[in-house]
């Protein structure tokens, strides 16, 4: 007798924190808050894992990354409020494509710097994965060698592939994504900048907070590869100085990124403590 399928979540219930999905990293597998997420929740009711678990475990990975920190080119759409704005009033489809053309222009000007910072990242990390592919290998084997002569206990030996590999995932995971939101930040601005009445939301302040998570963590796990690998950090050391010149100039473009307040993540009462890799 086939087994009844779990009952649909409904996204009104109070559990599931309102717009949380709007400022995240998309990375599901990986957040801390999936159970409370509406879109996570309607996506996968059907998974036998507990999500509270899960997002347990997913909060200890991003607090040890976190403890090394240091002190695809996307089509800009029109955007929903864009959408609203222009439907409001009857308007020609053609002076409403030339507007929004203009507002994809500005957000490219002003944003220049950034966009093309975060895309030269992107392009020395999958240089750097090319050419240095050999090290993680290498790093494998040495370790395998090393348990083999009883140097490093198997527990050990696994704990750093495991390191190893988050970092990697890490670093995957956000290479074209901070050039996504730091674009979406800036066309923000625009829209912000174009209808006052837009400004109050701050998407522009919450897209540039993201994108600057996503720079920190990256920046943490290159850290962190950078102490595995310590006979290669010049080449690392150019990412790392790639990636914290976006971070400064980033800030100084969004300072009030720091304060947006995202949903659930940086609110003290969904969890009871804050988002540490917000910080």
């Amino acid at each position: 007798m086939p087994q009844p399928r779990n009952r649909k979540p409904d996204p009104r219930n109070p559990r599931f924190i309102p717009g949380i999905y709007n400022y995240c990293d998309r990375w599901c597998e990986r957040c801390e808050f999936s159970h409370r997420c509406a879109q996570f929740a309607m996506r996968s009711h059907d998974r036998p894992d507990d999500p509270r678990k899960r997002d347990n475990e997913n909060r200890k990975f991003w607090e040890a990354l976190g403890a090394t920190v240091i002190t695809g080119t996307p089509t800009l759409k029109t955007s929903h409020r864009t959408a609203k704005k222009w439907t409001a009033k009857p308007v020609s489809i053609e002076a409403a494509a030339a507007h929004e053309k203009h507002l994809d222009r500005r957000a490219r000007t002003i944003g220049q710097r950034e966009s093309n910072a975060a895309l030269t990242y992107s392009h020395m990390v999958d240089e750097w994965f090319n050419n240095e592919l050999r090290l993680p290998l290498q790093h494998v084997r040495n370790l395998e060698r090393r348990v083999e002569k009883g140097l490093v206990s198997v527990a050990s030996a696994k704990g750093e592939l495991v390191r190893l590999n988050d970092c990697v995932e890490v670093i995957r995971w956000y290479q074209a994504f901070i050039y996504v939101k730091i674009c979406r930040a800036f066309m923000s601005l625009v829209e912000e900048e174009d209808d006052r009445s837009l400004a109050a939301a701050r998407d522009s302040a919450g897209s540039a907070k993201v994108a600057l998570i996503a720079i920190e963590r990256s920046l943490a796990a290159w850290v962190a590869m950078r102490e595995m690998f310590p006979e290669e950090t010049d080449s690392m050391l150019e990412i790392l100085v790639q990636l914290d010149r976006l971070r400064r100039s980033v800030k100084r473009k969004f300072p009030k990124a720091k304060s947006f307040k995202r949903p659930g993540f940086d609110d003290r009462s969904a969890t009871g403590t804050r988002h540490r890799a917000a910080k």
